[in-house]
């Protein structure tokens, strides 16, 4: 049975995603083709999200009493005032209880990093200044560390930019959509095939990014555990410290 929550592009339910042709013609991968296959998480998102909610997804959530209504592959959120925003692997836009709204972003895995350190990443930055010295690529990673922890230190130099990158997604994306709550989830798809080292790297990275952001009050994440709400203290055009944001981990077997 098909649930009433519409797939489409970029939250406009009037481009519907009706098939995995449609999911790739509309929402294509960055990578396209290349992450395109079965077991990898572009394609195994599009499969288990096309006509059903998976259900790992709805026993995380369920105490929240959401009703979902949009969502969206590879939609992107701008954080920040420069080029690129972040880009959601699904995004989902539901209400709830109280009829008031609330955003969801999924964050995709199979045994994928979470990306470069923040330090490999200013490193290349500056590799980059060389041959662009107009090049702001430095200072937007510096201006996300201090709207996420006030200020730059050692502490946050082996965290995973990208996990900065979809926080500040997820909680801009809420502040644009008129929303109090917020829920990054990471969805891990895992099968006799998952490369067990790369997983339980993944695991650490996450691990490492909630001890830092939430200065050591949590150090670690569980299977199906939900974590929250944090919020930041940073207000500007894109960031709100009203916003709730939850943060938690499912696995999807295939």
């Amino acid at each position: 049975m098909i649930d009433e929550m519409i797939r489409c592009e970029k939250l406009d339910s009037k481009s519907k995603i009706r098939s995995l042709r449609e999911w790739y013609d509309k929402c294509p991968p960055k990578a396209n083709l290349r992450h395109w296959k079965d077991g990898h998480s572009a394609k195994e998102t599009a499969k288990h999200w096309l006509h059903t909610i998976p259900q790992p997804f709805k026993d995380l959530l369920r105490t929240q009493e959401l009703k979902y209504s949009l969502c969206s592959p590879e939609y992107e959120s701008k954080f920040d005032s420069y080029k690129n925003g972040r880009n959601h692997d699904l995004l989902l836009l539901a209400k709830n209880n109280n009829s008031k709204n609330v955003v969801i972003s999924i964050e995709s895995k199979v045994d994928e990093s979470f990306g470069d350190t923040v330090a490999n990443t200013l490193a290349a930055t500056e590799k980059e200044i060389i041959k662009k010295p107009k090049s702001k690529a430095r200072d937007r990673i510096n201006e996300l560390r201090i709207a996420l922890f006030l200020a730059e230190n050692v502490n946050q130099d082996n965290l995973r930019y990208q996990l900065l990158t979809t926080v500040a997604g997820t909680i801009a994306e809420a502040k644009k959509q008129g929303a109090k709550s917020a829920y990054l989830l990471v969805q891990t798809f895992v099968s006799d095939e998952i490369n067990t080292k790369k997983h339980n790297d993944n695991q650490n990275d996450l691990n490492e990014f909630l001890n830092v952001f939430t200065n050591s009050k949590h150090s670690k994440i569980e299977n199906n555990e939900l974590l929250g709400p944090f919020r930041i203290i940073t207000n500007n055009e894109y960031l709100s410290s009203d916003i709730d944001l939850w943060i938690g981990k499912y696995e999807i077997k295939i």
